[in-house]
């Protein structure tokens, strides 16, 4: 059974028609909201995702929107769908902060992994500065950052014109070409219809929906992050926390009965939400492979395979060992197995796709009948964006090595990712996202790729390598906008006046949250917790080109590999023979050894009760209308909560005390 037949995904295509006219949606209000969201909503994005690892990318789109809409409610004005759709992609992209990886440079190259691998001394200055003299200042403002920020500028600016200019293209071909449907694309367009139908004074069931989700959010929100942070605010050393953050550790109690197995439970309700939002059989794989992990474990201490288990380890540690010990091995099997399936699945949709609405007319015909209301760009420009942009990466990697490849084949691994690998995996993940809504992913390419080069040393792993993905989050943009009415053109301007924007703003508040206190500190329990895990895993991996032994070869087992993929196979001949959906099989696969248990149970009991409780009482069409906007209303609501708390603790934070 094929993945693009799968009745989960079929509920979801060809809801939202498109009007045929185009609307610019960049206005002085949008303006305005991108003012808005950078000074209030980037600040508390980027605080709360240190704090409990989540930040308010979906609360802020819907908090910016619902804003605006009721002011211009009582200005007796209006906001133009197209509008509305700005403001929500505006808003995506101003709560990513760039500068948050900075945070996470600074700690990496000064972490207890870094020198328990000896790699404290082999990190560049364009990644990040490693004196502990300029770290302890925890100033971005110093000469020693200059170079990683001017860096990571150009990468920025590059890299969103080169999404947008080449998703623009993968649209171009597989909408108005090829005619595929883009079955995820009406689901956004939806939000913007949920918003729009308010416009009237007139609440429908979206808008009751959403205020439900919102009063969750709101209280649950308070308790569960705003709480911790106001504590801090007012002057304790350590958060008040009311329920656990990031979640309850129970690994030490559970030991005696689970020996190696991570466990323990998140409060956090927005992942009881998530669950009733996601695809059900997806939630129900990876709670299958949660149970198997709890099973099979015990089994694999038993007969000396997880070998580095001991009593009283944590989840991170016990997750970290057993992944060296089994599961990355392991995994990597499976993902070869999904990723081989996925190719022959896609395959066999490239030759059932040539079918309808595709012939060498339409082709020819295409650029005649562009629109020049819609924006559209010409293909010359495309391919010059691309040939452009390819070789700036490829120019960048070398100037950052000083032309020095230390005797490997490093040029051509460059020049394979830039101009064969992304061209190919952009086109098949956006056909795959027309067909069915998923992308392509082809796992540890680039693993394999650096280590076969030959190159010694680890800068390999953090220059800014020509390998992208452009045929998912862009593509699919275009096709809302289109379904909604928005010029492209209003993209292009938000796109110009967003990126420096966020980007000096990210500075401004990444030197004040880091001026409070160390990043991992007291202050932000999931970047505490979870870091040092990261750090483990990332510096494993580095040490495959440091030359010498290398603890990541040595964790790569083909023996353990092979098994991997043939349970992979196996499980899909499996599903594929019972007629079971193929969502299945991936849910198994995101929950086998990688990921945290402790957010699989919420999402679980959630996918229960909104299939077996709210879908028999709403019926399964109306349900799968009402479990997105309520999840949107959760985010939206909880967003509020500690966008108030953040708030705060900036304000005490801001205050001098004086001694009188």
């Amino acid at each position: 059974m094929s993945v693009l037949a799968d009745r989960e995904l079929q509920q979801y295509r060809d809801l939202v028609k498109a009007p045929g006219t185009w609307d610019d949606g960049f206005s002085w209000r949008t303006l305005l909201g991108a003012v808005f969201v950078g000074l209030l909503m980037l600040p508390a994005s980027m605080y709360m995702s240190l704090a409990i690892g989540e930040g308010i990318g979906p609360a802020a789109k819907w908090v910016t929107v619902i804003l605006f809409l009721e002011v211009a409610k009582r200005a007796r004005s209006s906001l133009k769908p197209a509008e509305i759709f700005i403001l929500f992609a505006m808003v995506g992209t101003l709560v990513g902060s760039p500068m948050q990886s900075f945070f996470w440079n600074q700690f990496l190259v000064q972490s207890e992994a870094a020198r328990g691998f000896g790699l404290t001394d082999s990190f560049p200055t364009w990644f990040a500065p490693s004196d502990p003299a300029v770290l302890d200042k925890r100033s971005f403002f110093m000469w020693e950052w200059f170079v990683p920020i001017v860096l990571l500028f150009i990468s920025q600016v590059i890299g969103r014109i080169d999404s947008l200019v080449l998703g623009y293209g993968l649209f171009r071909i597989t909408s108005d070409i090829e005619k595929l449907p883009f079955p995820m694309a009406p689901m956004g367009a939806a939000g913007v219809t949920a918003l729009s139908e308010n416009l009237t004074g007139n609440e429908g069931w979206r808008w009751r929906c959403f205020s439900i989700g919102a009063a969750f959010g709101l209280v649950f929100g308070f308790i569960y992050a705003g709480v911790p942070v106001i504590s801090t605010a007012l002057g304790m050393n350590a958060p008040l926390q009311i329920l656990p953050l990031p979640w309850l550790e129970t690994s030490t109690t559970t030991q005696d009965l689970l020996p190696a197995t991570p466990t323990g439970i998140s409060f956090d309700l927005g992942n009881f939400f998530l669950g009733m939002a996601l695809p059900f059989f997806g939630v129900v794989g990876a709670a299958l492979a949660l149970f198997i992990t709890c099973i099979a474990n015990p089994l694999l201490f038993k007969y000396h395979v997880l070998t580095s288990w001991k009593p009283g380890m944590s989840t991170t540690e016990i997750l970290y060992n057993n992944s060296v010990d089994f599961y990355l091995s392991f995994g990597i099997g499976l993902a070869l197995a999904v990723a081989g399936i996925g190719i022959w699945q896609s395959l066999a949709t490239l030759r059932r796709g040539r079918e309808p609405s595709f012939d060498r007319a339409t082709v020819i015909a295409a650029p005649a009948h562009a629109s020049r209301a819609r924006g559209d760009i010409r293909t010359p420009l495309i391919i010059a964006t691309y040939l452009a942009s390819s070789s700036f990466y490829i120019l960048l990697c070398g100037f950052l090595l000083h032309w020095d490849f230390r005797g490997s084949r490093l040029l051509w691994v460059l020049l394979f990712f830039a101009f064969i690998y992304t061209p190919l995996v952009s086109y098949v993940t956006a056909r795959l996202e027309g067909l069915a809504g998923q992308a392509l992913d082809l796992p540890y390419i680039r693993e394999a790729a650096f280590i076969f080069s030959g190159f010694q040393g680890i800068e390999i792993w953090l220059l800014p390598i020509p390998m992208r993905n452009f045929g998912g989050e862009d593509t699919v943009n275009y096709r809302i906008a289109e379904l909604v009415g928005c010029s492209f053109r209003s993209i292009w301007k938000m796109t110009l006046v967003v990126t420096p924007l966020v980007f000096a703003l990210s500075i401004l508040y990444g030197q004040f949250i880091w001026s409070l206190g160390p990043i991992p500190g007291p202050q932000y329990p999931y970047a505490q917790q979870l870091w040092e895990l990261n750090a483990r895993q990332q510096c494993l991996v580095y040490t495959a080109t440091t030359g010498g032994f290398s603890p990541f070869m040595e964790a790569v087992k083909p023996g353990i590999i092979a098994a991997g993929g043939i349970i992979g196979v196996a499980t899909y001949a499996g599903l594929s023979a019972f007629g079971l959906p193929i969502l299945l099989l991936y849910g198994v696969v995101k929950g086998l050894g990688g990921s945290i248990p402790q957010y699989l149970l919420l999402q679980l009991v959630g996918a229960l009760f909104g299939r077996y409780v709210l879908e028999r009482r709403f019926g399964t069409e109306r349900w799968r209308g009402y479990a997105p906007v309520l999840f949107a209303g959760y985010s939206c609501g909880a967003g509020l909560a500690t966008a108030f708390a953040v708030g705060v603790k900036f304000l005490s934070a801001s205050v001098f005390q004086l001694s009188f």
